[in-house]
Formats: C-alpha cells, sequence, structure tokens
C-alpha cells in the first residue's frame, strides 16, 4: 500500500505557485475584501449598500426585483438594505409609474448632492491601490482581468444554455 500523504501537496506549496488557482482565487478574493473594507469603513456603508447605491447611480427608479436582479443578490436581501438606505435618507421608495402595485427605488437629493464623497473615496483607494505600480503594467492587469470576465461570461453561457 501506498503512502497517500507523501504525494498530497500542502496548500502552502499551491499558494506559492503564482500559476495555481488557489493562488488566483485567494489573491483576487483578498483584494476585493481589502477594498470594500477600507472603503465600508470610510463611507459608513456595507457591501450591499455600496452596490445598491452604484446600481441606482447608473439606472435610477428600479424596481427591488429589478436590483435584486442586477446585482444577484435575493430579493428579501435588497428589500433590508433598501430599507437600511432610505432610513439613512439616502433612496426613496415611489409608486411606480405604470404598476400602482409596484415601488420604485430612487436616489434621493441628499445622495446626489453627496456623491462626489463617494466617488473621492473610491478615487483615493484607487490610487493607493496602484501606488508604485508602473502604467503599462497597470493596463495590462487591467486588459487582463477584462479577457478573464469575457472568458467566464462565455463559460457561464454554455454551462446555462438551455436552462
Amino acid at each position: 500500500m501506498k503512502n497517500n500523504k507523501a504525494n498530497a501537496t500542502k496548500p502552502e506549496a499551491e499558494l506559492d505557485d503564482p500559476l495555481s488557482p488557489e493562488k488566483f482565487v485567494r489573491t483576487i478574493t483578498e483584494l476585493g475584501v481589502m477594498l470594500a473594507t477600507i472603503y465600508d469603513r470610510r463611507t459608513g456603508l456595507t457591501r450591499n449598500q455600496t452596490r445598491i447605491v452604484i446600481e441606482l447611480l447608473e439606472r435610477d427608479g428600479q424596481t427591488q426585483t429589478e436590483l435584486a436582479n442586477a446585482l444577484a443578490i435575493h430579493k428579501v436581501s435588497v428589500g433590508i438594505y433598501v430599507g437600511e438606505l432610505e432610513a439613512l435618507g439616502l433612496v426613496e421608495r415611489r409608486n411606480h409609474p405604470t404598476d400602482g402595485r409596484a415601488k420604485c427605488i430612487w436616489v434621493s437629493p441628499l445622495l446626489h448632492a453627496n456623491k462626489h464623497i463617494g466617488r473621492d473615496h473610491y478615487a483615493a483607494i484607487h490610487g493607493a491601490a496602484i501606488d508604485g505600480i508602473a502604467d503599462k503594467d497597470y493596463i495590462t492587469m487591467l486588459k487582463c482581468m477584462e479577457k478573464m470576465y469575457e472568458n467566464l461570461k462565455a463559460l457561464d453561457a454554455r454551462e446555462t444554455a438551455g436552462k
């Protein structure tokens, strides 16, 4: 009987390999968590509250269902986050223009007047994140990330085709 323990790789070894899937997942996850942690701390909003605000700034007046679909968050959770944002005075629920049973969520005048603060935080965090990275390397990284995104979109389409 062979000793399988001798052939098992240690997780640390996989993280040391720059081409391992584990290194990729850990790095991209940790980067996202760090970006969210710093932004959340500076704004006082949670990650999902921020996602809703960003989505509404891009396409204001969505229903709770439309927001849930756009952000891939459960509709009930969106309702909770919107309620929190409404309590902060950042969004408003208004009657749907054509469906009297539905409500649409709109960015409030308070948020519109202060959205530059969030953008300033993003700009400062971005500047800190890319400090010491050459422009050409940064552009290459963005192109690679865009290509990975397109590859994963294609994989998702293949896997969900016909469902």
